[in-house]
């Protein structure tokens, strides 16, 4: 089971760096760059000063400069070491994941970069979109080292 600080940590990633958000999708991605601007900035602020202040800024910058897969998993570990030792980071976090999140057309991912050993069975799958602006997203990016059963999937917008 992937706690929630990691999949926080997961999505700081995605929105401050840049180029891991048009990877999303560029409609959702411009979408949301347009809508949630401010709150990215301030996301991406708080992060580059949590890391200059713990001295492990140098890791953002290099994400930003070549945000190769490698690159990306790095910050998100380091972030996720910083959120797990300062609860007030991880809330200030939280707090603006859940603004742009609100400001952001919808992304659902289900299997995001996901890495897995052995044998791997979901369910049925269903993604519904109520708002009709939502890119919807059944396994990306997926290492499995096994086998791989996924019941039926259904997206609808």
């Amino acid at each position: 089971m992937v706690e929630p600080l990691s999949l926080l940590a997961g999505a700081v990633t995605t929105y401050i760096i840049p180029k891991a958000l048009e990877k999303v999708g560029e409609k959702v991605g411009e979408a949301a760059l347009a809508k949630s601007g401010a709150a990215i900035q301030a996301t991406r602020k708080a992060v580059q000063e949590k890391l200059q202040a713990t001295h492990t800024d140098g890791v953002l910058a290099i994400a930003e400069a070549e945000p190769t897969e490698t690159n990306l998993k790095l910050l998100e570990t380091i972030l996720l070491t910083q959120i797990q030792q300062d609860q007030q980071f991880a809330a200030q976090l939280q707090s603006l994941m859940q603004q742009i999140q609100a400001q952001s057309p919808g992304l659902q991912a289900v299997l995001d970069t996901v890495r897995v050993k052995g044998n791997v069975e979901v369910g049925n799958v269903e993604q519904v979109s109520e708002t009709g602006v939502a890119e919807q997203i059944v396994g990306r990016n997926l290492g499995v080292g096994g086998d791989l059963t996924i019941g039926d999937v259904t997206q609808k917008q």
